[in-house]
This record gives C-alpha cells, structure tokens and sequence, in this order.
C-alpha cells in the first residue's frame, strides 16, 4: 500500500476521532450547529443516535489504525488483511458521504468531508498501488 493511501487513510481516521468525540459529547452544542443541526430543546431527542454514530466514528477510526498497522507491520496473510480493512473503511466511508447529502441536503460539506480521503486514499490504492 502507497503512502498517499496510508496517509488519507491515517488523516481519516484522525477526522473520525474528531468527529465522533463532537457527535458523542457535544452534539447538541450549538457551537456546532452548522455541523449537526441539532434544534435547541431537542438534545435529548438525538442524543442516542448521535452518540450512537459517535461511536461507530471511533471504531472504524480504531479499525483503520488497526489495518494500518497490519499492512506495515506484519507480512502474509496478516499483511493483506491489513490492506483489506483500510480499502473497505476508505471504500465504505467514500459512499457514506454521499449518502449523508442525499439523505438530509443541509450536511453536504459535511458529506463531502466524509469522503475526499476516502477517496484521495483508493484513487492513490489504485493508480499507484
């Protein structure tokens, strides 16, 4: 796997992090309203959902440190595992995004935030390898 995908990759993942600690502990700040249109008084009607895609956030980010460190540090079957959990985290996370836009129109940056690395990182996979 080339640099360009483990550094998208790595970055991503640093942005998943990021993002589910916000979704976890302060979505219903309105400090970040632009980013969760979470309406004042209805905190506690999102909470759990929110909370909920924080965490999903944090495990993937886990699991693509995980395929990161399995691609560089191990070799056979382990070694392209490794690859395998990155590619299918960029893959997944490159269709999220979009569907993110689709499914409520306001969160388009945050959509396409969701899947530039994504993408940078198998555009990179698959031109460079």
């Amino acid at each position: 796997m080339n640099l360009i995908t483990q550094l998208a990759a790595g970055l991503f993942a640093l942005t998943l992090i990021s993002v589910g600690i916000l979704e976890i502990f302060f979505h219903g700040d309105q400090r970040f309203r632009p980013i969760f249109y979470v309406d004042p008084g209805t905190e506690g009607a999102v909470r759990m959902w929110a909370q909920n895609i924080g965490a999903v956030n944090i495990v993937t980010a886990a699991g693509i440190a995980a395929g990161l460190w399995m691609a560089n540090a191990v070799s056979g079957a382990a070694h392209a595992a490794g690859i395998g959990i990155v590619l299918y985290a960029l893959g997944a996370n490159l269709l999220l995004g979009p569907w993110l836009g689709i499914t409520e129109r306001r969160l388009w940056g945050s959509a396409i935030g969701q899947a530039v690395l994504p993408l940078v990182g198998l555009v990179a996979f698959v031109v460079a390898g």
